[in-house]
């Protein structure tokens, strides 16, 4: 009777897929996630039971704690149908009831379904799912026993064989709702007999195939079971009737009340969220109001495209469908009919946007930008057609249209005799994962008889966000045939060092946002411009800035160190024609292109220079990190630093540093101690996993942690970690973390309180050889005011007085000074003061000398 009822309850896809995915910890993540109405743990060491959790008001409970014999006999002779009242019975009997655990074909996972009694009188179908053993965390003698609301489904079930059979196969084995033409068919039965103001609501999970990669296909399948759950649910509580037509679509049709649809999408996205999904993964849901007069798959046309449009806002999740939607999609739809013809017709060119050397206006190489001209003349802006191909998926063919015109145009230009400069083109990730990026392009250059360093690929930095891998290996790729690679938008997304030390590439192109700087943000945007710079210096990769638009920028820049300036100052995208006739003159190009330096290997010892003391900066290159304690198997937090605590984004934190896996699901305690002795075991790798805690409200975070062991400390081990809060991955919360100042510059720190009193501290000594002084003797000057006389200037009184003045009125300052070293060597230095306000009635500078370039 039992294995019947088992393989009875397959058909609803539970069974099976527990059957499938054989992994206790999801079994419980599941059974823990579903709607139950009750959770009863019993003792059978003590013969005791307790409720954990009691839905109020729907079951004739009798009691929610007692002995088990009390329950036993409650329910079954209060709460169980008489006719299942037996079976009840034999199921739960204390001495047979191990027995049929261990017996299952699930160990340790038990199932029937009975008539349960509500408060009304009336009888409801409920499934009570009973689980025990240790491979799910609980404790030896310890039953949980769910209480599941089944009622609709076996309403469904109810008929003959055949009738039952039909039932099941119009039904997705996966999650119980009805197949698309099933759901059409009940929805319109519903229609003819009903005069309910009746809405349907579609409901699809952003970018679900990238949630499958990386929670993988097992956690997506128990993801769309949940979501089932929830719209079976929904319908039984509502009316109506739910379906679902593959991948991550659903569609339901209810009553329509605003209240209860964004109930409904709470409930979908809290299952998302649970997993620690980000914004990349929310649902989007769409809806329309029925009208009878059309027929019904224009509602469900109506409700996709609400839902489709309900994807493109990541703060407008629900979307009511308005016929505007379908004159949107009637545009987007001419524009790809119109640009598929333009590109069989040569309508679509090519203007290049040149790239110049900042210290001359020289151009060294150029972008290639598509442009749509119509036959008219018309030309259609980049932004009118580009965002609907990579919303269609249709990129690629304008991306390969490009590639070959390009090197067309190349090969045309050298067969001229004219010196040939590097042209860079875009590559978008649909051409990473839908081509053999690589290959394609070494096609080309053969085809057109081409020097490899011709043709520059340009990837963006969002590509490598969203696709890392696939992005490295074909980054790879392309280095190892000789291509240069650029990483396009730099700054756009999570800009690492780490990012830019794996991924390996000839250069950056820095996104232009940064320019646009105004009173209120201009300090912000050059501390991160000045950061991004120092970050390239360090791993030796060039910066080419892109959309500077007037002299003061560019020459901003330039004193910054940035070497390379794309943008209006110089020149606007022209076309190809425009732009032959300016570099055919040789005077004002520079064919020696962008200088790229030998990569260096990465060094961190390099950062951990005396001269600098900057926490700050090694804290952002370091990222998140703790000092952790394991002693037994108890773990505790013993510090961290500032970048750990945000990650965290845990409000009472420092309240939760002792015994840390209490704050974690049951099945990754153990697992954490795990990765702990495996880092003791494997000193210099360490190890590393994925951990999941809970937060203050009972969600999930989940973070990548790797471990080093440091060292033994009385009857504890030390160990170091470094972590990644991965849950919040796509959602672009920061730009990037900003590193201090890390250069070849002298870096002094001035402070001046209310009493006229000056100090000066050495942050970073870059200056020593040349100045003649360390970082201790200079120090020591500065303070004692002996600096002027141990190096001598020609008009350092006047340069003290007009600084002093500038301190007292907290101006920032820039000078240039004719000094002499200790060994008597004219040097010409730049001094640049930054002024910097806090909450103190001191006043505080950073003071960068630079040396002049000759």
């Amino acid at each position: 009777m039992i294995v019947k009822e088992w393989y009875r309850e397959m058909n609803t896809g539970l069974f099976e897929l527990m059957q499938s995915i054989k992994e206790p910890e999801i079994i419980v993540r599941y059974l823990n996630k579903s709607p139950y109405d009750e959770l009863i743990e019993i003792d059978l060491n003590t013969y005791r039971f307790k409720s954990i959790h009691h839905v109020s008001q729907k079951y004739a409970t009798p009691l929610t704690e007692g002995t088990y014999k009390e329950m036993f006999i409650g329910m079954s002779e209060i709460l169980v149908h008489p006719n299942d009242r037996e079976r009840f019975m034999e199921m739960m009997h204390p001495e047979t009831l191990p027995f049929k655990m261990n017996s299952s074909a699930v160990k340790g996972m038990y199932c029937d379904e009975f008539r349960f009694k509500l408060v009304n009188g009336n009888w409801r179908w409920v499934e009570v799912t009973l689980l025990s053993g240790k491979e799910y965390a609980i404790p030896a003698g310890i039953c949980r026993m769910y209480i599941t609301d089944c009622h609709a489904r076996k309403v469904r079930e109810t008929g003959d064989a055949d009738k039952y059979n039909d039932n099941v196969n119009n039904r997705s084995e996966l999650t119980g709702l009805l197949r698309k033409q099933s759901f059409i068919t009940e929805a319109e039965s519903l229609l003819s007999t009903t005069e309910i103001n009746w809405c349907v609501v579609s409901i699809d999970i952003e970018n679900f195939k990238l949630f499958n990669e990386w929670y993988g296909h097992d956690e997506g399948d128990l993801l769309m079971v949940q979501i089932g759950a929830v719209l079976l649910e929904a319908c039984d509580r509502l009316g109506g009737t739910a379906g679902y037509f593959g991948q991550d679509d659903f569609c339901l049709m209810i009553p329509h009340d605003m209240l209860q649809i964004e109930h409904l999408y709470e409930e979908v996205a809290s299952l998302v969220t649970s997993r620690g999904g980000g914004i990349g993964f929310m649902p989007a849901l769409g809806f329309t109001d029925v009208d009878r007069k059309k027929p019904f798959l224009d509602m469900l046309d109506r409700a996709f495209l609400a839902a489709k449009v309900a994807k493109e806002s990541y703060h407008n999740r629900i979307r009511a469908f308005d016929k505007k939607m379908y004159q949107r999609a009637d545009l987007e739809y001419r524009v790809l009919t119109d640009i598929l013809k333009a590109l069989k017709c040569n309508e679509i060119v090519f203007y290049l946007q040149p790239q110049c050397r900042a210290s001359s206006g020289k151009i060294v190489g150029a972008e290639a930008l598509a442009r749509w001209i119509k036959p008219d003349g018309t030309l259609i802006p980049p932004d009118e057609f580009i965002p609907i191909l990579e919303k269609h998926g249709l990129i690629t063919d304008l991306d390969l249209y490009i590639w070959r015109e390009v090197c067309k145009w190349q090969r045309s230009w050298i067969d001229k005799g004219h010196t040939p400069l590097p042209v860079s083109v875009n590559v978008s990730v649909d051409d990473i994962l839908h081509t053999d990026l690589p290959t394609v392009f070494e096609e080309l250059i053969e085809q057109y008889d081409l020097d490899r360093k011709l043709i520059k690929i340009e990837i963006t930095e969002t590509s490598y966000i969203s696709n890392a891998s696939s992005v490295m290996n074909t980054v790879r790729s392309l280095r190892e045939k000789g291509f240069t690679v650029m990483m396009d938008d730099f700054g756009s997304g999570y800009s690492t060092l780490n990012m830019l030390k794996n991924l390996s590439i000839d250069a950056i192109k820095l996104d232009a946002q940064f320019l646009s700087m105004d009173e209120s943000n201009t300090e912000k945007s050059i501390r991160i411009l000045e950061s991004v710079t120092n970050m390239t210096k360090i791993i030796g990769v060039p910066i080419i800035v892109e959309g500077v638009e007037n002299e003061e920028q560019k020459d901003f820049l330039r004193d910054m160190g940035c070497r390379y300036i794309q943008g209006y100052f110089y020149y606007r995208p022209i076309p190809i024609d425009e732009y032959e006739k300016i570099i055919v003159d040789e005077d004002k190009i520079d064919d020696s292109g962008i200088t790229f330096k030998a990569s260096q290997q990465f060094r961190l010892r390099e950062l951990l220079d005396d001269n600098v003391y900057s926490d700050t900066m090694l804290n952002n290159i370091l990222g998140p990190c703790a000092f952790y304690s394991l002693h037994g198997d108890d773990v505790d937090i013993i510090r961290y630093n500032e970048q750990f605590y945000e990650a965290a984004d845990i409000p009472n934190f420092a309240e939760r540093l002792s015994s840390i896996q209490q704050y974690m699901p049951v099945p990754d305690r153990p697992r954490i101690v795990e990765l702990l002795n495996a880092a003791h075991n494997d000193r210099l790798n360490g190890a590393k996993g994925v951990m999941h805690f809970y937060k203050t409200d009972g969600t999930l975070t989940t973070f990548y942690m790797h471990f080093y062991y440091l060292r033994k400390d009385g009857d504890c081990r030390i160990f170091y970690g470094a972590v990644q809060n991965i849950t919040k991955l796509s959602t672009l919360e920061k730009q990037m973390s900003l590193l201090s100042r890390f250069s070849n510059d002298t870096v002094l720190y001035l402070t001046r309180n209310p009493d006229n009193e000056i100090q000066f501290s050495v942050l970073s000594n870059g200056l020593e050889k040349d100045i003649g002084l360390d970082t201790k003797r200079l120090e020591s000057a500065l303070n004692s005011d002996d600096f002027y006389s141990l190096i001598g200037t020609e008009n350092h009184r006047l340069i003290y007085l007009d600084l002093m003045k500038k301190i007292r009125n907290s101006e920032s300052f820039y000078t240039e000074m004719n000094v002499k070293n200790t060994e008597g060597i004219p040097l010409t230095l730049y001094v640049q003061g930054d002024y910097m306000e806090d909450d103190t009635d001191s006043i505080n500078y950073i003071i960068t000398v630079k040396k002049t370039v000759s």
